[in-house]
This record gives C-alpha cells, structure tokens and sequence, in this order.
C-alpha cells in the first residue's frame, strides 16, 4: 500500500491512484472517437442503455446512469440534436417523456459497440488467465462493497 496521509484533504490511497491511472490511460474523461463519431462516457453509457432496454422514461434512464433527473434531461437533448434520440410523451403518462433511439442512433450505437467489443478484446487477451479472473473477482468485490456502502 502506499501513503495515505491527506495533503489535499483527498484520500491518498491505492484505490483513487488507481482510479486515476485508469481515467487517465483509458482517456475516460475525453471524448471518445469511435470509428467516425466523436462521443462523451455519458452518451456511451446513454446509448447502451438505450440499445438495450428499446425505450425508456428519462427518469428510467437517469436511475441506469445515476445521475440527476435534469443532468439526463441535457443528454438526451444534446443526443436528440444528434439525430440519434426521439423523445415522445408516454401515452400514459403526459408529463413523462419515452426515448428511444433513431435508426441513426441505432447505428451509433452498433457502431460504438463493436469497436468496444474489438478493444475489450484486446485487452483482455493482453492479460493472463491469472489477471483476468482477479480483475473479475475485485471488480464484483468492489462493486458489492459500493453497493453496501451506499445501502
């Protein structure tokens, strides 16, 4: 382990370095440019849930991403200007709106998911056998840990 004594008033511990280098060699605080598109982490994390579930309320899709109700609403509007989401009030609800991907944000989305499949790929043969399950075992550890720790 290494010094945990706080400078900054930040933890100085092996999990935020650790964060850090992966946000930083992973380049997950840029946009992203898969094949042609130029994307953030929050319209990947958008799109995929939106690839998955067909249709969901912003209140649905801020629940998946964890985040605020109205920091969802200024994605889906930024995504919406891209062509890439419809936004229809719920027939059962008017004061709710349905997203659902357009047939060009469905494109986006396949896009970005076989270039993602192409590049987890490859990292995950770079690592050994070894490697790979003790990455999977402490990333469900810590996984489980955040989830009690929010509860």
């Amino acid at each position: 382990m290494y010094d945990t004594t706080p400078r900054s008033g930040f933890p100085d511990d092996d999990l935020r370095r650790l964060f850090r280098l992966l946000a930083r060699t992973g380049r997950l605080l840029e946009p992203h440019g898969h094949t042609e598109l130029r994307v953030s982490m929050s319209e990947i994390f958008a799109l995929g849930e939106l690839g998955d579930a067909d249709t969901l309320s912003q209140n649905e899709l801020a629940a998946r991403l964890g985040l605020e109700k109205s920091t969802v609403s200024r994605l889906a509007a930024a995504l919406e200007r891209r062509g890439w989401l419809s936004r229809e009030r719920d027939p059962d609800n008017r004061r709710f709106y349905r997203l659902g991907l357009t047939p060009e944000g469905r494109a986006a989305t396949e896009s970005i998911g076989r270039e993602f499949h192409r590049t987890h790929a490859a990292l995950l043969d770079a690592l050994t056998p070894a490697e790979r399950e003790g990455l999977t075992l402490g990333l469900n550890g810590l996984i489980r840990a955040l989830e009690e720790h929010d509860g």
